[in-house]
């Protein structure tokens, strides 16, 4: 079955479960909290955040689980990253997030921190 083709982000989120919607909601709200000039656009058919005109990360809504593309590295202020990140690994490069069970937030922004910090530093950004 083809995965269905999206004109925006508006779009992709109407067709999510209420569940997906909220989950892709706590990943925005954590970049915007951090980089309130960062973008949200489809990539790949899915949203992606972008800062800087650099891409941050992915996220897609399935229908058991968040989905957030790639893994990222353990920055030198989070060494433990990595190793929290192993129950959430799903193949090379996905982590899965089941809505089942609550989001785990304080993760979440670990996971936003350490794609920022590979990114150029940019002025005046929280």
């Amino acid at each position: 079955m083809a995965m269905p083709c999206f004109e925006s982000v508006t779009d992709y989120l109407a067709a999510q479960s209420e569940e997906g919607r909220a989950a892709i909601a706590v990943v925005r709200d954590l970049i915007l909290a951090r980089d309130p000039e960062a973008e949200e656009r489809l990539s790949y058919g899915i949203p992606t955040f972008f800062v800087g005109g650099k891409r941050l990360l992915h996220t897609a809504g399935w229908g058991e689980h968040l989905a957030i593309y790639p893994i990222p590295a353990s920055p030198p202020g989070d060494a433990g990253l990595r190793e929290d990140l192993t129950p959430y690994i799903k193949g090379k490069g996905t982590l899965h997030f089941r809505y089942a069970v609550p989001l785990p937030r304080a993760l979440l922004a670990r996971i936003v921190d350490a794609h920022l910090a590979r990114l150029p530093a940019r002025p005046n950004i929280v």
